[in-house]
């Protein structure tokens, strides 16, 4: 069952990723032809969203299910992904929490096509990078000082 189960996948694999590459060329040649085009060029753009999100889903899934499959085998060693990401919700609401919504001005928003919600998200991530990049930076210092103490 499993091995006509990978057939099956990868026949669907190869079949649409060859009719994607072909509505690609296709597009390219058909460039000019205003009623063409959009079409090979929808084909194409949505292929590789939903392969985007196909695989993002499977990333997902893989991970999930060995956490799952560690924890029903040694539940104290998966302890440490659990407080790895529960410290990483803890930093992304620290962040969302310091960004301000309205430190630019409203030209800028119309420039950009951005509105004040998107400048907060941006403020967070900026503020979540500058705190990782410090947790890093001190977890490297440490790791560095322990083995010169040892």
């Amino acid at each position: 069952m499993t091995k006509d189960f990978k057939k099956l996948y990868w026949t669907i694999l190869i079949v649409w990723g060859t009719l994607t590459s072909i509505c690609s060329i296709l597009y390219a040649l058909f460039f000019d032809n205003q009623t063409m085009a959009p079409v090979f060029w929808g084909l194409s753009y949505w292929t590789v969203v939903i392969f985007i999100f196909l695989s993002i889903l499977l990333a997902l899934g893989f991970a999930l299910g060995f956490i799952v499959k560690g924890f029903m085998d040694d539940p104290k060693k998966q302890m440490g992904i659990i407080i790895a990401v529960v410290a990483l919700i803890v930093v992304f609401g620290v962040s969302y929490l310091l960004a301000s919504p309205t430190n630019i001005s409203e030209d800028l928003f119309e420039k950009t096509g951005s509105n004040y919600a998107n400048s907060r998200l941006i403020g967070a991530s900026l503020y979540a990078v500058y705190i990782l990049l410090f947790g890093v930076i001190l977890s490297v210092l440490y790791a560095e000082i322990a083995k010169k103490l040892k």
